[in-house]
């Protein structure tokens, strides 16, 4: 069982940071969120190769989170935090034909700062090449995870998969598939856990880093009322499941 995480004050008194599972992203908790993310984004290998200079990487994620990722995702999909915002999990709905390129394009005005060439050109690279990835491997009718991330300093005493659960319980309840991607191959073992196999793995050209793509099946429901979210789900829908 995890443990609390205790802050004592100098007043002798503990501020008690417990972890939880999924909520729903609310507005006061958006801006809280886009500092988890970008903390945890800095260090991704697509990222670094897109942003290679420190200074100019931290503020392109404050920005693309603030304007652009979350915002998209809360209108065209789910986010879902913690209580206490450790972390968050960003998911286009199916059905939804838009692209996170496009959407950063459309939002490139408001970039309070210049991008160089070489890193829009590398941007292209990269998120073109894993667009045409995806639209090879899976159809419209998925639920794209396209940004999931703790906070470093937490990602001892966070549940991470937590995070996932509620979309997950969604996608079985209507059997659809989910899909992720990742540059990190420790990733995935804890991305099998939750169901993901392993759909196909490359290298983005010129130079990019390694990726993987990962597809989620929709799985059976043998107990929808005993299962995450789906007593609640049935409830929504008039439907009975007891």
């Amino acid at each position: 069982m995890e443990q609390p995480d205790l802050n004592i004050k100098p007043d002798g008194f503990a501020d008690v940071h417990l972890p939880g599972p999924a909520v729903r992203l609310r507005t006061s908790q958006v801006e809280p969120l886009g500092r988890v993310l970008t903390r945890a984004f800095y260090n991704n290998a697509g990222v670094t190769y897109i942003l290679p200079d420190p200074d100019v990487r931290r503020a392109a994620l404050a920005w693309f989170f603030s304007s652009v990722g979350i915002r998209t995702s809360r209108l065209c999909g789910e986010v879902y935090t913690t209580a206490n915002v450790d972390g968050g999990a960003l998911w286009i709905r199916p059905g939804v034909d838009l692209s996170i390129r496009h959407a950063v394009r459309t939002e490139m005005l408001s970039l309070p700062f210049r991008l160089d060439r070489s890193s829009i050109a590398r941007w292209h690279n990269v998120t073109g090449y894993l667009e045409t990835v995806r639209r090879s491997v899976a159809d419209k009718l998925i639920w794209y995870l396209f940004a999931f991330g703790m906070d470093p300093s937490r990602t001892e005493k966070a549940a991470p998969g937590s995070l996932l659960d509620p979309v997950l319980a969604e996608a079985d309840w209507d059997l659809r598939h989910c899909y992720v991607e990742t540059f990190d191959e420790k990733d995935l073992p804890f991305y099998r856990q939750r169901g993901f196999q392993i759909n196909s793995a490359g290298q983005i050209p010129n130079g990019g880093p390694d990726f993987w793509t990962l597809v989620r099946p929709p799985r059976e429901i043998r107990d929808p009322g005993s299962q995450f979210g789906f007593g609640k789900l049935a409830r929504q829908r008039g439907i009975p499941f007891e």
